[in-house]
C-alpha cells in the first residue's frame, strides 16, 4: 500500500489549488476527482479579486489570463420591473469554470502532485496519529486501499462523512436547484446582471468573447410548480421578468445541455470535520448571489495548506494545526456567510426584492458594503487591479 503525505478528495478549483501548493513544497500529494475535465459546473463564474490573486500566487494566472476573461466592474440589479445599476468598488472577471478548472487541474499535475480521475473515494479512516486509510474505487477497477498522513475534502456540500463516509444523506429532499447554460450574442458592458424572480434570480455574465453565462438559483417548491425541466423553468423565468426577456430575446443558447445541481444539506460550517480538513463548498457555501464562492474556495484552500505546513515542518502539533485554520476560517468567512443569507432572504422574497432595488438606487454606498462584507477585500484595494501582474 503506498503512503502519501496529503490526500486530497475533489479536483476542483479547492481541491486542485490546495494540492498545487502543497506540490509546490515537496510533499507527496494525491489527488482524486470523480469526474474527469474538462467539465461543466453549476456556477455563476464570477472571479472575484482576492480569487485571482490566490491563482496569482499559486502561478496559474497566466494560463488563465491567456484566454481574456472579462473585466467586470458593475452589478445590474432588476426585481418587479425596477432597475438599480451600480460600480462595483473592486472588478473581478467572468472566467469559465470549464476552462478554469481544468487549468488548475493540469497545473497541480505539473508540480508533481499525482493525480486520477474517475476515482471515487468511498470511505475514510484514521486519524492524525495512526494516519488515515481511504477506500478508493476507479473506473472499471476494484477498490483499492490508499494511505495518507492527512486528508483534505474538497468534494463539495453532497459528499457525507460517517461510518460509511462518501455516501449522500438519504431522506433529504433538496432545497434549492441550481441551473447553467450559455447563450451567444448578449451585449455586455463589464456588468453581472441579477434578475430576482418568485423565490430565485436568474444571473447573467459574460465568460467569454460573445458568450455570457446565465446561472439560476431557486427554491425546489418554486422550481418543480414552474413544470421541473430547464425548459420550462426558463420559460416561467421570463415571463416573471421583462428586463431578463429583453436580455435574452434575441440571444442564441449555445448548443450544450444544461447543468443542474441540487443542495440538500442544512449542516453548519465545518472546516475541520473527524480530523479531515475541509475546504470549498465541503466547509460551507456562500449564498452563490454574492459572487465570492470561487474566492472563498480559493483562499481557503490556500489558508488550509498554511496551516498544514505548519505540521509537515513541526512547527504545530497536528491538534494545534487544525484549531488554527478551523479558527481562520471561522473569522475569515463566518461574516461573509451570514450577510450572504440576509441579501438572500431579501432577494428571493417577491415583496422585498423591489425594495432592495430602490435601496440600491437611493444609497450607492450600500453596493460597496455588500460587497466588502461578503468578500476578503477592503476598502483599501485598489479599485482597478492590473490583471497581468498578478
Amino acid at each position: 500500500m503506498k503512503a502519501w503525505d496529503v490526500a486530497v478528495v475533489g479536483g476542483g478549483i479547492s481541491g486542485s489549488t490546495a494540492s498545487a501548493l502543497l506540490g509546490q513544497q515537496g510533499l507527496r500529494v494525491v489527488l482524486f476527482e470523480k469526474g474527469q475535465f474538462p467539465r461543466q459546473k453549476v456556477c455563476g463564474e464570477f472571479l472575484s479579486p482576492e480569487g485571482a490573486e490566490v491563482l496569482g500566487r499559486l502561478g496559474v494566472w497566466p494560463a488563465i489570463f491567456a484566454h481574456r476573461p472579462p473585466s467586470i466592474h458593475g452589478v445590474i440589479v432588476t426585481a418587479a420591473g425596477r432597475m438599480a445599476q451600480q460600480k462595483l468598488p473592486v472588478s473581478g472577471w467572468g472566467v469559465s469554470r470549464r476552462i478554469l478548472d481544468h487549468l488548475v487541474w493540469d497545473y497541480a499535475k505539473g508540480v508533481g502532485v499525482t493525480s486520477h480521475d474517475h476515482s471515487t473515494v468511498q470511505q475514510v479512516e484514521g486519524d492524525w496519529g495512526r494516519g488515515f486509510s481511504l477506500t478508493v474505487r476507479q473506473e472499471n477497477r476494484r477498490p483499492t486501499a490508499v494511505r495518507a498522513r492527512a486528508v483534505l475534502c474538497a468534494t463539495g456540500r453532497q459528499w457525507k462523512f460517517s461510518a460509511q463516509r462518501g455516501r449522500p444523506q438519504a431522506g433529504s429532499s433538496p432545497r434549492f436547484v441550481g441551473l447553467k447554460t450559455y447563450f451567444r450574442g448578449i451585449p455586455f458592458a463589464g456588468q453581472v446582471e441579477l434578475h430576482t424572480i418568485r423565490h430565485g434570480y436568474c444571473g447573467l455574465v459574460e465568460v467569454t468573447g460573445d458568450v455570457g453565462n446565465l446561472c439560476c438559483w431557486v427554491e425546489a417548491g418554486a422550481f418543480r410548480e414552474a413544470g421541473g425541466s430547464p425548459a420550462t423553468f426558463l420559460a416561467s423565468a421570463l415571463g416573471q421578468s421583462a428586463l431578463l426577456q429583453s436580455r435574452l430575446g434575441r440571444a442564441e443558447q449555445v448548443g450544450m445541455p444544461w447543468s443542474l445541481t441540487s443542495i440538500a444539506d442544512r449542516r453548519a460550517p465545518a472546516p475541520v470535520e473527524e480530523g479531515i480538513w475541509n475546504i470549498g463548498d465541503r466547509a460551507a457555501m456562500v449564498a452563490p448571489l454574492t459572487g465570492d464562492g470561487m474566492g472563498m474556495a480559493l483562499c481557503a484552500a490556500e489558508m488550509a495548506v498554511t496551516s498544514m505546513l505548519k505540521a509537515f515542518r513541526g512547527q504545530l502539533s497536528w491538534e494545534e494545526a487544525a484549531a488554527e485554520y478551523a479558527q481562520r476560517w471561522r473569522q475569515a468567512f463566518l461574516p461573509r456567510l451570514r450577510w450572504g443569507q440576509v441579501m438572500e432572504g431579501v432577494l428571493l422574497r417577491p415583496r422585498w426584492a423591489p425594495l432592495a432595488c430602490m435601496a440600491l438606487n437611493w444609497l450607492p454606498s450600500l453596493v460597496d458594503l455588500l460587497y466588502y462584507r461578503t468578500r476578503q477585500v477592503s476598502p483599501s484595494t485598489n479599485a482597478v487591479m492590473d490583471i497581468r501582474g498578478l
